[in-house]
């Protein structure tokens, strides 16, 4: 091949924006935006890089097809269930404790940067875990039912 058609296909594709496995679209997140509001930025978990269990392999049981919104305290630690059994959602109560019920998954535990309200996910199928990123609106979801 043509070495200037490399180039000039390396030059374009480094332009292209990319979205790595966290990043979400800001219109998946929320769907009403207030002027001078907050509602645009994504929230990320500060605890993310210090406890593993938000990179967990695989989503916990379907709980509820919308998220659940709470106003969260800046610097308290919350503990949001991954598994789906807590009768608590969207936080945990220990079930997965019970090992009649062999639950591999563990709650996540977070924190945010600023009090105001969030939507934590309640599908358990976000990527950016505890926060909801829009996944619940797919078809499939909206499909599940609840057990």
């Amino acid at each position: 091949m043509n070495s200037n058609f490399l180039m000039g296909r390396l030059s374009y594709i480094s332009r292209v924006p990319s979205m790595t496995k966290y990043q979400t679209p800001k219109r998946l997140f929320s769907s009403k935006l207030k002027e001078n509001d907050d509602a645009e930025e994504i929230p990320v978990n500060p605890l993310k890089t210090v406890y593993t269990a938000s990179h967990q392999k695989g989503d916990g049981k379907f709980y509820d097809k919308k998220p659940f919104k709470i106003t969260c305290e800046e610097g308290k630690v919350y503990h949001w269930c991954l598994c789906g059994h807590s009768k608590n959602q969207p936080f945990c109560d220990g079930t997965h404790n019970n090992v009649f019920l062999k639950i591999k998954h563990k709650p996540v535990k977070f924190t945010v940067t600023k009090t105001k309200e969030y939507y934590l996910c309640n599908c358990k199928r976000t990527q950016n875990r505890p926060f909801c990123d829009g996944t619940h609106k797919k078809p499939e979801i909206q499909e599940m039912r609840k057990y």
